[in-house]
């Protein structure tokens, strides 16, 4: 894989937001493999296919490609909300790769993939509506809450302008793929659990992960019985293998990639 970004793809366009796009697919169609099966290859969608980029030839897995010249930060801007929203309920939510490039030196300097199995209703904010003097005026976006994932779920292909190896990300893609035999809402409970629970550390006690049960709460309006369902999630991670009971309320984690 080289982090090199060929701008002569995009010698026909004058946009800016074109030739970025042009670009940065580009590089994807020719270096990104899928990281949830051998294959080495994505297949480019049609233009104008909503929500979705690229696909898996091998095995169907679909992937929505987002790119900026700026860090990635807690959020990221998506496409329209309502389609999204729409496909995330009917658990048809896509694959994402972000990516951040940098114009000066024409380089790929991070490219971060999140399974589909870690987004839910709750990662996904609603922008507002356009201004009526927008060209699409009354237009609703959204932003994925990148900040609001475990860090399990934020799987780096590039850091920093570095490569990492591909049996890495498609070991920590298939770390969790279990989730998706889950319905929506367990997975949110899941991964909001398993993200305090990476915020402790290594090792920590029951009463640590209930200092997180007032932020849970406001996640899970709905639900009453907030410190039952920090124990079932911790018990659910403990018989996947991501957790051993110590015993006396005292967990460690296993494996956490960082």
């Amino acid at each position: 894989m080289n982090v090199h970004l060929d701008f002569g793809l995009a010698e026909a366009y004058k946009s800016p937001c074109q030739r970025a796009r042009v670009v940065t697919e580009g590089w994807i169609a020719k270096f990104m493999y899928c990281p949830a099966c051998p294959s080495n290859r994505l297949a480019q969608e049609r233009d104008n296919t909503r929500v979705v980029d690229f696909y898996c030839a091998d095995c169907g897995t679909e992937y929505q490609v987002k790119s900026r010249s700026t860090p990635l930060g807690g959020k990221v801007r998506d496409a329209a909300y309502q389609p999204m929203m729409d496909r995330v309920l009917a658990d048809r939510s896509p694959n994402f790769a972000f990516m951040h490039y940098d114009i000066s030196t024409s380089t790929v300097r991070n490219l971060l993939l999140v399974p589909k199995h870690f987004i839910t209703p709750g990662v996904i904010e609603k922008c507002p509506p356009l201004s009526a003097r927008a060209r699409r005026a009354g237009w609703v976006g959204c932003n994925i809450l990148t900040g609001l994932l475990p860090v399990d779920a934020r799987i780096f292909v590039v850091r920093d302008g570095l490569c990492l190896p591909l049996d890495r990300v498609r070991t920590q893609w298939k770390r969790f793929a279990w989730l998706t035999e889950s319905k929506i809402e367990a997975r949110g409970w899941l991964a909001d659990v398993l993200r305090c629970v990476r915020l402790l550390g290594e090792n920590f006690t029951l009463d640590d992960v209930y200092r997180f049960e007032a932020e849970l709460r406001k996640g899970h309006p709905n639900n009453r019985y907030i410190r039952e369902k920090i124990r079932q999630q911790l018990q659910i991670l403990r018989n996947k293998g991501h957790l051993h009971f110590l015993g006396g309320g005292r967990y460690q984690a296993v494996n956490a990639f960082r």
